[in-house]
């Protein structure tokens, strides 16, 4: 199991307090992946946040059914993924695979979802928090699909 100090350094949850903390992981588990195991499937049921403890996460996006564009690679310590879970639809919208073998703090998002309908000051944090993540991860892709358009564009000239 992780400590409250440790979820406390991740992106998501800097600003809880300590009860908040031990709170959810009292309703939390940590598991380990091998290489190329998926984690969670694009369009399941979003039932679990993940926090990445260690290892490397490579998040895909399926286009008409037969060709895979990553979108992310979650390498960062404290990072999550599968925040579907906490946004309706509540499906994942990504496909999580392991790129080596991996650690993660698995969260049941609807114990989750109830401490922040119990705490609505720590769910505007956390959906803030939630806001800023996807824009950050949408301009890492809108980056990366602008150099490779550039640089067809080049090898064309």
């Amino acid at each position: 199991m992780v400590s409250p100090e440790w979820l406390k350094k991740t992106e998501l949850f800097e600003t809880f307090r300590e009860s908040q903390l031990d709170a959810l992981l009292s309703q939390s588990s940590v598991e380990s992946f091998t290489e190329g195991k998926t984690i969670f499937r694009q369009e399941e049921e979003a039932t679990r946040l993940y926090v990445l403890i260690q290892g490397a996460i490579d998040l895909t996006v399926k286009a008409h059914e037969q060709v895979d564009f990553m979108t992310s690679k979650i390498e960062k310590e404290g990072a999550v993924f599968g925040t579907p879970s906490l946004v309706e639809p509540f499906r994942y919208n990504v496909t999580a695979t392991c790129l080596m073998p991996t650690k993660v703090l698995l969260i049941e998002a609807d114990h989750l979802k109830r401490m922040m309908e119990e705490d609505p000051k720590m769910g505007m944090e956390i959906m803030r928090k939630l806001a800023s993540i996807y824009f950050n991860r949408l301009n890492e892709l809108r980056l990366g699909v602008s150099n490779l358009v550039k640089f067809f564009k080049l090898k064309q000239l």
